[in-house]
């Protein structure tokens, strides 16, 4: 099919619209954390110079990072597998207030973070949940999703066999009398929605930043945002105050594997203020996101896929597809090499663990010569005198699940 037509098809799909993420965020009070924005001056620097043009103006860089590795399930799982979970209830006692919340089972395939943040969300919700995993993920993703008491049924390493595994998974569970919700790791409005949430806690987060560097909740939490106060706290932030002339974050930066993340993030961003610009980041190794995003066409998962990114191998639906042409400005590709680099950055200046498929947002901006870079420096020629001249990029930090000895074995390939 061409360009036109595929996207003719898409035309008719529904999106995700902010209204649907701030009532998902009311679903999830006290079913997830509000992770904190991290920031480093060590980064800053780093990227300052490498982004400043040879010949011209410096251009000061600053970063904060949504620290989802520090949410429930250790990544951002939670927020769109809490949310698809009170909605299927929510459905249900609508349709009868006597029932039993014992008899739904939510169901789902994962090889990982998905499998675990549903199993948790279906335990707080006070429902079943149940998982197709294939034989080969991880023990400690194994072990994860056992531990919040979901059923689990293992098949061979191919789509096919998830699909088919979950079929009878279902008319097992059906068998026992319990009602079966199938919720989809991405491909689904109630997982965007949830996903979105991230995106709007950043965006309300980050003037915090102006109040006392390197936590968002600081001043928030102290109850107070004087000077005395942020120099008990450890001294002033690197962040100037921002007018309403200018947004809360020049350029978002978000992982982007199946889509769900991207589409929920860049809905609330671009709800909360059209004029921050939405980049999606992948494995230059596996690109299909971008080669789908520029071409209009949805590209297939590229197989064998050959990265360290092992969060980000699954490719867009129509339905994320449909939100990331409407909603995201690029889509930038990362070499193995920088994302290593991102790794090691992180865990040197900031003493932080997460994956690899988290650290590829940073990654993005460690490639010469690129479209982002671009970006950046368009952005800070475009700054009118008297309003802030830094450049200030958000990245989310999808998640954390690795061990420090998968780290190691990486930093010391480069």
């Amino acid at each position: 099919m061409t360009r036109d037509s595929n996207r003719a098809q898409r035309d008719g799909v529904q999106l995700v619209s902010l209204s649907d993420i701030e009532a998902a965020a009311e679903r999830l009070k006290g079913r997830i954390i509000k992770t904190p924005l991290l920031t480093s001056t060590a980064i800053d620097e780093q990227l300052s110079k490498l982004i400043s043009p040879p010949e011209g103006p410096a251009i000061d860089v600053r970063i904060c990072f949504k620290a989802e590795h520090l949410q429930l399930t250790g990544a951002f799982k939670s927020r769109g597998a809490g949310n698809a979970t009170q909605l299927s209830l929510a459905r249900l006692r609508a349709e009868n207030p006597n029932f039993d919340p014992t008899k739904l089972c939510v169901l789902t395939h994962s090889s990982g973070n998905h499998a675990a943040a549903l199993a948790l969300q279906a335990k707080l919700a006070g429902v079943q949940a149940a998982v197709v995993m294939p034989e080969t993920a991880p023990q400690t993703k194994k072990d994860n999703t056992a531990s919040h008491g979901a059923r689990i049924w293992f098949c061979k390493p191919t789509q096919q066999a998830r699909e088919d595994m979950a079929q009878e998974a279902q008319k097992q569970l059906e068998s026992e009398g319990l009602v079966v919700e199938f919720i989809h790791p991405y491909d689904d409005p109630a997982i965007i929605a949830g996903q979105g949430t991230m995106g709007r806690e950043m965006m309300m987060q980050t003037p915090y930043l102006q109040e006392r560097g390197g936590c968002s909740h600081a001043a928030q939490l102290n109850g107070s945002s004087s000077a005395s106060d942020n120099e008990q706290l450890g001294g002033s932030s690197a962040w100037t105050r921002r007018g309403a002339a200018s947004p809360p974050l020049d350029i978002v930066i978000a992982p982007v594997g199946g889509g769900g993340m991207l589409s929920g993030v860049a809905t609330a961003v671009k709800g909360i203020d059209p004029r921050t610009i939405v980049v999606g980041a992948e494995p230059k190794a596996v690109d299909d996101a971008m080669r789908s995003f520029e071409s209009g066409v949805r590209q297939p998962a590229v197989l064998p896929p050959d990265t360290i990114c092992d969060g980000l191998l699954t490719s867009l639906s129509d339905l994320t597809l449909a939100h990331i042409e409407r909603r995201v400005d690029l889509i930038a590709t990362a070499s193995e090499t920088n994302v290593i680099l991102a790794l090691k950055a992180v865990t040197s200046s900031m003493k932080q663990i997460i994956e690899p498929s988290a650290a590829v947002g940073l990654a993005t901006l460690l490639e010469d010569n690129s479209q982002l870079r671009k970006v950046v420096r368009d952005v800070h020629a475009r700054k009118n005198e008297g309003e802030d001249q830094s450049v200030r990029i958000g990245i989310v930090w999808s998640g954390g699940n690795t061990t420090v000895q998968t780290i190691a074995e990486y930093l010391s390939k480069v």
